[in-house]
């Protein structure tokens, strides 16, 4: 099925996603997501894990199977992996320590992407993994993923770095830093997106950042949100540059007239 087929590219690109992100992707109904991916799990296109916690249990987690990875291999023209390469592969992911920031960076994508199916004009039209980012910035910078989001004719290109409260604040500055180097070397200004854990977090990084000389210059556009955000195009962000919150699309420079 086409739909399969566009979830395999994703989980190749991606690696991971719950239920409810594939449902949010390109399903109406969950239970309906549900069914698809466990027949694509049966049949060996998908593989599945969780953790068991209790009460209840997580979501499945859900990845490429044997199947879907032989399939991508013939397309790309790739050795085929082993079922031993797809087992140890598939264990190390579910006992990745990065699992829930790659889960959250996921989720980030799958929130603009949902917002798409719905909002007539507006689209998702580019989401790179990190893996992709690394092959275009080089070792300048290494976000988290890469979005061009396109609403009310508005077309914004933004890094991404989801932050977990994983590393000190003054590392995290201090990526403004390859951002600025990463300007010079293409001569275009960058606008790069902060998910913080906390609205504390948030503050702090903010306040940090105010006088870098690349936001003072105008040669980046930074704008931070805090906490869970379900629906990232929506007026959440705050940009270092002006007072209250905004939509995502107005981050952009306006439309030329």
């Amino acid at each position: 099925m086409p739909r399969d087929r566009w979830l395999l590219d994703l989980l190749h690109e991606h690696q991971v996603f719950t239920t409810s992100q594939v449902a949010a992707l390109a399903f109406d109904h969950l239970h309906t997501a549900r069914n698809r991916l466990v027949a694509l799990s049966r049949r060996g296109v998908l593989a599945r894990f969780r953790d068991g916690v209790r009460p209840g249990s997580q979501e499945w987690r859900w990845a490429l199977g044997l199947v879907g990875a032989a399939y991508i291999a013939a397309r790309d023209g790739t050795p085929e992996p082993t079922p031993a390469v797809m087992r140890q592969r598939i264990n190390r992911l579910a006992a990745s320590p990065r699992l829930a920031h790659l889960l959250g960076v996921n989720a980030f994508f799958v929130g603009l992407a949902a917002h798409a199916r719905h909002a007539p004009g507006a689209r998702l039209e580019t989401w790179w993994s990190e893996r992709s980012c690394h092959a275009v910035t080089g070792d300048l910078v290494r976000p988290d993923g890469h979005g061009t989001w396109t609403e009310d004719g508005r077309t914004c290109s933004f890094w991404l770095e989801y932050d977990r409260a994983t590393e000190p604040a003054t590392r995290v500055a201090a990526k403004l830093d390859g951002y600025a180097a990463l300007h010079r070397a293409t001569g275009t200004p960058q606008t790069v997106l902060f998910v913080l854990a906390t609205p504390a977090r948030e503050t702090s990084l903010r306040t940090r950042m105010a006088a870098h000389p690349a936001l003072t210059a105008g040669a980046l556009t930074v704008a931070t949100v805090n906490g869970p955000c379900p629906d990232p195009a929506g007026p959440i962000w705050a940009a270092t540059s002006a007072p209250g919150r905004v939509r995502l699309a107005r981050l952009a420079p306006p439309p030329r007239a």
